[in-house]
């Protein structure tokens, strides 16, 4: 299919998931919302750093490859190492210093909503979807703040033993702090030396700084989780983050596994008399490969019906299930990384007993979907569309006030050389027989134990900010198929 005819099927897709939306009755959305401090690196920012920390001290970290933040030097290795390759990254972080240490010596440029489920709570108002249900632990004052005043928009709090859905702003607990992260972005072309050697940003990309609290839990109160009975009768499906989170240790004595236990008990609980409930898990950089393969194998699998992530995400999630050749492979930038890719998509479909995995890469989106999953493939295309006009459309603006804004993506063209990325891909199915260039030409592929949808994606040149870009991409596809698919509401049949 020619470039312009994708850009017609654009339009048909986006028009036909507008029309659609009414048809979701609500969403759940759980865990993570932070306040995110903005700011954007320049190459003099990145000097005065540098001469502050010392390039020996950071050439011996870039070395070492820190997978947390400590001090001034973690910090700056992971942000050299961001920059040099122009790709993004979370490092935790779970001290105060840092954040004191860069208000005394950067000082950010502006603050916003932060965290997977904060973002895309917000975009799920801001397109009209009559109930949003969010759920943060930590909702604090300050965090409430950056929720959009919508009334669709709800929060569940407990009062004299009952729940009752809220505002945010309605919602919050008055003594908790708040959590800051630092969202840390650079451009492509910035130039700068360390240790005798000059980058060039490859890229535009960022670095997130996540702030990990001593008091970070990702749990729901006994009351809350006994009457969750109350938010799943008026909610079509869940999407769920925020488990990067969890720590191997506390020190009040518990582990992850508890946690985990626990977000499966909520889980479950969410399913209620209805197992057909889409759940949707949105995947990130999680440094701890134990935590990394415990939500993978204990609470993605066999709980959960989706799962979303970027490129990187992919390798990270195949090396801890021991597929460590093709995680290298999907990550290595050689002609045939999009084929690893979709093999690594297909192998977590298989390996995690899931229905749909959700890739989304610079230029091109696949989803492999399993043979029972309820929609077509057509249905799935549509979805990868109106999400590609979502995530443009964040790009371009920086913030999507509603479902007509959606327009504004449709105007940015598609991605060249993600067209053309998807030409390698239909080579090697062509050539082993997973399907005929005909078959190929739609980007519906019928293979033997799934089906395989491929779309280019719409690229914004110079976007207004690359934060939540993945979050609109995920969110916007998993509403879509949300529209299309069937209303019945098993507990309230039964009731």
């Amino acid at each position: 299919m020619e470039i312009e005819e994708w850009e017609k099927r654009y339009v048909e897709a986006v028009s036909n998931v507008k029309s659609e939306l009414l048809n979701v009755q609500g969403v759940f959305v759980a865990y993570n919302s932070n306040v995110d401090a903005m700011k954007h690196v320049r190459e003099e920012n990145i000097k005065s750093l540098i001469r502050i920390v010392g390039f020996e001290k950071i050439r011996e970290k870039i070395i070492a490859y820190p997978r947390e933040i400590n001090e001034p030097a973690d910090f700056l290795a992971r942000l050299i190492i961001a920059m040099r390759d122009g790709k993004a990254a979370e490092v935790p972080t779970y001290t105060s210093d840092l954040h004191e240490w860069l208000m005394d010596n950067m000082v950010f440029d502006s603050a916003r909503m932060g965290g997977q489920a904060g973002i895309i709570s917000n975009l799920l108002a801001n397109l009209g979807v009559e109930n949003v249900i969010t759920y943060v632990p930590w909702l604090s004052k300050d965090q409430s703040e950056y929720f959009v005043d919508s009334p669709n928009l709800k929060h569940p709090v407990i009062e004299n033993g009952k729940l009752f859905l809220k505002h945010p702003k309605d919602a919050y607990d008055p003594d908790q702090k708040p959590k800051i992260n630092w969202i840390l972005e650079f451009s492509k072309g910035v130039r700068f030396r360390c240790s005798g050697e000059e980058f060039v940003v490859p890229r535009d990309n960022r670095l997130i700084v996540s702030s990990r609290p001593k008091w970070l839990r990702i749990d729901m109160n006994p009351e809350m989780y006994e009457q969750l009975s109350g938010i799943r009768e008026n909610i079509d499906g869940a999407i769920l983050s925020g488990y990067q989170m969890i720590k191997e240790e506390y020190d009040d004595g518990t582990t992850y596994k508890d946690y985990v236990k626990r977000a499966v008990n909520v889980i479950e609980r969410l399913k209620g008399c209805n197992p057909q409930m889409r759940l949707h898990v949105e995947f990130t950089s999680i440094q701890n490969k134990v935590i990394r393969k415990a939500l993978l194998t204990d609470i993605v699998k066999k709980h959960v019906t989706s799962l979303g992530l970027d490129t990187v995400e992919v390798a990270n999630a195949l090396n801890v299930l021991g597929y460590e050749e093709l995680a290298y492979s999907v990550i290595n930038k050689g002609e045939n990384s999009i084929v690893s890719l979709y093999e690594g998509a297909a192998m977590l479909l298989k390996e995690l007993e899931l229905q749909r995995v959700h890739i989304h890469s610079l230029g091109f989106y696949i989803c492999v979907v399993s043979k029972d999953h309820p929609l077509d493939a057509d249905a799935h295309r549509q979805a990868l569309l109106f999400a590609s006009a979502v995530a443009a459309t964040q790009a371009a603006t920086g913030n999507i006030e509603s479902i007509d804004d959606i327009d504004i993506g449709l105007s940015v063209p598609v991605y060249d050389q993600g067209y053309r990325d998807l030409i390698e891909l239909e080579k090697h199915l062509v050539r082993s027989n997973i399907c005929s260039a005909a078959d190929f030409e739609d980007g519906c592929i019928s293979a033997l134990d799934h089906d395989l949808i491929i779309v280019p994606s719409k690229v914004v040149k110079d976007p207004v900010a690359t934060v939540g870009i993945g979050d609109a991409i995920s969110a916007g596809a998993f509403i879509a198929l949300l529209a299309k698919m069937p209303k019945i509401n098993i507990c309230r049949v039964m009731e």
